[in-house]
């Protein structure tokens, strides 16, 4: 029954957003498309393909205001069938909690689609911050084991936070916290809803670099958690970020240990200047626990991730039980860069953890 009222009420109220259908649809980056006689809602990307909403509330993460205020353009069955087809657009990170509906597990949503199962943190009220997705779209997340949240654990990336008595509004990045100042909380289409208020001064981060105005990763739209042209290799192939090595202690590593293990990743492409495929890191192991993940601030236009640097990703965190363990990280968990190279994404090292 929810399944079906959430489904009308989205369908209702896109054809209550909808401009006049157009003669020739021209495809531009950014636009939100439909069929006349389909309820469903679509975002162009920059090569032209189009990417499905799977209900209104993953719709909402992305934008603000009320349906009548999107402009949303009804196209030709021609031309739509003449776009290409693109993954599915996936919640953006920071906006509430994920829940499929076909199961009670809740999960954190991190950059890349990434998932964390939620034990702890969200107190009471989490029930307020989920964001429902049918199974079906189930596959367009990754679940990663090994950064569950527990009692013990730090709000993952993605997570816009309030400390108990502050004013300050803080989006967590690269295990850092970064101030929203001015505007630039709603200039980068965040609401209220979405700020995890009342976080104890014990859960601390050291600090980033603040957030001023309008950024890329968060204001261009669904694009930063969907794929780009799977048909132009010349559009972003050029981009190879290769995973060259997982350093771990040198001494032994006994069960419970507090550990740190760095991920080694080169760029062996033309320059990057998003985080993309380097938000999207993965790291698992059987019985490992993730505690803080920290890292340099993401490239951007003013500072690239240039061909033949090196990037690390440190890893805090610890094992459970003993015995031999293989550790894998794997970049691009998302599907964000069509590389020149997609089999160096992937990098594993064997280890052993002692009583």
């Amino acid at each position: 029954m929810r399944k079906i009222f959430l489904g009308l009420a989205f369908m209702a109220l896109c054809l209550l957003a909808v401009h006049t259908a157009q003669a020739v649809y021209v495809p531009m980056s950014g636009d939100i498309i439909k069929l006349a006689n389909r309820p469903a809602l679509y975002y162009i990307d920059d090569y032209n393909a189009r990417h499905l909403f799977p209900n209104s509330a993953t719709f909402w993460t992305w934008y603000i205001g009320i349906w009548k205020d999107q402009k949303i353009k009804v196209v030709p069955q021609v031309d739509f069938d003449n776009l290409d087809v693109g993954k599915n657009v996936t919640a953006r990170p920071g906006t509430g909690l994920v829940q499929f509906d076909n199961a009670n597990k809740v999960y954190a949503l991190t950059p890349g689609a990434v998932l964390c199962e939620v034990r702890a943190l969200y107190g009471d009220n989490w029930q307020s911050y989920v964001i429902p997705i049918q199974d079906s779209f189930e596959s367009d997340y990754f679940k990663n084991s090994a950064c569950n949240i527990i009692s013990t654990s730090k709000y993952p990336d993605g997570s816009i936070i309030q400390y108990a008595g502050a004013k300050d509004i803080w989006y967590i990045s690269g295990g850092k916290k970064r101030q929203f100042t001015g505007n630039s909380f709603i200039a980068n289409n965040f609401k209220d809803s979405y700020v995890i208020k009342n976080v104890p001064a014990t859960i601390s981060y050291s600090a980033g670099t603040s957030i001023s105005g309008s950024e890329a990763g968060f204001t261009v739209g669904p694009t930063v958690n969907i794929s780009s042209n799977p048909n132009n290799s010349s559009a972003s192939s050029s981009v190879d970020l290769a995973v060259m090595d997982i350093i771990t202690p040198t001494s032994k590593i006994y069960k419970g240990n507090v550990i740190d293990v760095q991920v080694v990743v080169k760029n062996l492409g033309a320059n990057l200047t998003s985080g993309k495929g380097l938000d999207g890191a993965v790291l698992t192991a059987t019985d490992w626990v993730t505690d803080n993940i920290s890292h340099a601030d993401f490239p951007s236009t003013v500072s690239p991730f240039k061909t033949g640097q090196l990037f690390t990703i440190d890893y805090r965190g610890r094992f459970l039980n003993i015995g031999d363990k293989t550790i894998t990280v794997k970049m691009d968990t998302g599907g964000e860069l069509v590389e020149s190279n997609e089999n160096n994404n992937t990098f594993s090292k064997k280890i052993t953890v002692s009583n």
